[in-house]
């Protein structure tokens, strides 16, 4: 059996990435005994649940899937090694069942595009924070209803636009549900303030990582409050309010790096497998 086509493989994961947001390399890096695939060897699963590739096929390559849809559905960014041994029973590692009594070990590596930062209000705050976003490598969203604040001079070359009306009522997050989304709500009012939470919550980004509110914490509570009267809550996620950690700054470049700095400290945080004390609060109390 012959070893997939490598260029082939690898046009297809740039793909995956870019239409499904993510996609799981697999490549066998050591073999010992007699195996079924080779080093070198590699296979795409894709989020949708579907693979591509070839590292030799039957219940060892069925393994494989199911190891690397549970990367993909936690988005580990940690690439890892697991050993598997085509053998009925092991004493360490993944006994597949197979008669071959060689093992495989395998690299599985999630790959990710870059996460979307979605700024809901296009003011002085939010033009900060797409510049300070820019040097933090991070794709830009802008939703706003103001024509004036949608300008492309106002922000950093690469931002994307989505216009709304003043009651936020448009899928804008329908071409990135896919991604890893992080959402700033820094609109220029409470009533917008609760169109642009309320439309974020009803399209439920399934890998959001970081929402934050600004405004005081009377604001906060009064948000929160016409959210539950419409069936909407945020707890149990990623929910940061007053937005930005408490350095002290009230101008809108010093808002923007606070806000970055959180939205830092909550991915590293995550990527570590942290539950930093005030992280873990923001989500119980959110």
């Amino acid at each position: 059996m012959p070893g997939p086509d490598t260029t082939d493989l690898l046009a297809e994961s740039a793909r995956v990435l870019r239409d499904q947001g993510a996609v799981a390399l697999c490549q066998i890096v050591r073999i010992e005994g007699s195996t079924p695939g080779k080093v070198g060897w590699k296979m795409l699963v894709r989020p949708d649940g579907s693979a591509g590739g070839n590292l030799g096929g039957g219940a060892f390559e069925a393994l494989v899937e199911v190891d690397a849809r549970q990367l993909l559905e936690r988005r580990s960014r940690e690439p890892k090694v697991k050993r598997y041994y085509l053998t009925e029973t092991a004493v360490r590692g993944e006994p597949t069942g197979m008669v071959c009594g060689g093992l495989i070990e395998v690299l599985i590596e999630v790959l990710m595009q870059q996460p979307v930062l979605v700024i809901c209000g296009g003011g002085p705050v939010g033009q900060a924070l797409a510049r300070a976003a820019a040097l933090c490598s991070l794709d830009i969203l802008l939703a706003e209803d103001r024509k004036e604040y949608r300008q492309p001079s106002l922000f950093p070359p690469g931002t994307v636009f989505s216009p709304v009306d003043r009651d936020y009522e448009e899928a804008f997050l329908e071409p990135f549900l896919q991604r890893e989304i992080l959402a700033a709500v820094v609109t220029r009012c409470w009533e917008t303030d609760l169109a642009a939470m309320t439309s974020i919550l009803r399209q439920a980004p399934p890998h959001l990582s970081y929402l934050g509110l600004m405004g005081s914490e009377r604001k906060i509570e009064r948000v929160r409050e016409s959210l539950l009267k419409r069936g909407l809550e945020t707890s149990g996620l990623p929910f940061f309010a007053p937005i930005g950690l408490a350095l002290g700054g009230n101008l809108p470049a010093e808002i923007a790096v606070a806000v970055l700095a959180e939205i830092i400290q909550v991915r590293a945080a995550e990527k570590q497998g942290e539950n930093l004390p005030h992280l873990e609060y923001a989500r119980q109390s959110g």
